[in-house]
């Protein structure tokens, strides 16, 4: 039977600590190349654009499509993602997407955030103060011990809000600053979650040790980081190798510069697994380029489809497996 759960729902019955549980396993599983993930594929509308991502878990025995499309009015037309039982092929879930979408970013940079930043690390800065860098903050401050927040974004009144949720939230100091510098310069971990064209955060700024999870610019007219900052980076990750060299301009035009190769780039789930390792000294700077890639969507869908069969919890479905 197939079951649907809507938005309401699926946050009931996943959080970040599923989040953070399901992701770190399956990017160890990719690693061991027990999982296939699709590239995401845009296609152009008439007033927008469709985009579509898959992935198969072998290790699990589900399969999953994500399927959603924006307009050129900027109006999100809905995610929906479809998750089957690989070994019958049967369409289990229904899922509504969009907010489980800032979950498992969130929990994305958590997981290379454990992998990659120093162990002491103590204040996070945030460039971006929307929903996703929400879940970054939370996601982060499960993973190691954040004592401060600095955020900026270009709203004083939206940045403003943002700290003061972080503080309600989460029980953490969160300061508002005035300009994209103060949130880089002196932080141990740096959050670029946006969707600038041009750079937010300039290599010069960056402090020795620093970690960044730049997770904003997943489409090729979009840019946080300059080139500097990628340059200066020792170990860079990204959640899939063959993707990234099409959504990235962070990373694409310093390759183009001649600063970057694309074999210095790292999946994520080879230092998971311990195939790999990531930083080799305190001082060193890095980065994990977050796409948001299906593996993470299927491995998400499956914590919250299992939840709900054993709670009985979503709306029962017709057959429409044939």
């Amino acid at each position: 039977m197939t079951i649907f759960l809507d938005e309401k729902t699926v946050m009931r019955l996943v959080g970040m600590s599923d989040a953070l549980e399901a992701t770190e396993e399956v990017f160890r599983e990719a690693g061991k190349g027990n999982v296939t993930n699709v590239p995401r594929v845009r296609v152009p509308l008439n007033d927008g654009t469709l985009r579509i991502t898959a992935a198969v878990l072998g290790y699990r025995g589900y399969y999953g499509v994500k399927v959603s499309s924006t307009t050129v009015f900027g109006h999100n037309a809905g995610r929906v993602f479809c998750l089957y039982k690989e070994e019958a092929g049967e369409l289990c879930a229904i899922v509504q997407v969009f907010a489980m979408g800032a979950l498992r970013t969130g929990a994305a940079s958590g997981v290379a955030t454990r992998y990659l930043s120093n162990p002491d690390s103590s204040i996070l800065g945030v460039i971006g103060s929307g929903r996703q860098a929400r879940t970054q903050v939370e996601a982060i401050a499960s993973v190691r011990a954040i004592k401060k927040v600095r955020a900026y974004s270009r709203s004083p009144e939206k940045r403003i809000e943002f700290c003061e949720a972080i503080k309600a939230s989460f029980g953490i100091e969160a300061q508002p600053v005035e300009i994209a510098q103060q949130a880089v310069s002196g932080c141990d971990i740096v959050v670029t979650s946006t969707t600038s064209t041009t750079p937010v955060l300039l290599g010069e700024w960056l402090s020795p040790g620093t970690h960044i999870n730049a997770i904003g610019a997943n489409y090729e007219h979009r840019r946080e980081l300059d080139s500097i900052a990628v340059a200066r980076a020792k170990f860079i990750a990204t959640d899939d190798t063959e993707q990234v060299r099409y959504e990235a301009t962070d990373l694409a035009a310093p390759v183009n510069e001649g600063l970057l190769d694309w074999h210095q780039v790292a999946p994520l789930g080879d230092v998971v697994a311990g195939r790999l390792k990531g930083r080799t000294a305190k001082e060193d700077i890095t980065l994990f380029k977050s796409l948001g890639v299906a593996i993470e969507d299927v491995a998400l869908a499956i914590r919250a489809y299992e939840k709900a069969v054993a709670l009985g919890v979503g709306e029962r479905l017709p057959n429409l497996s044939g």
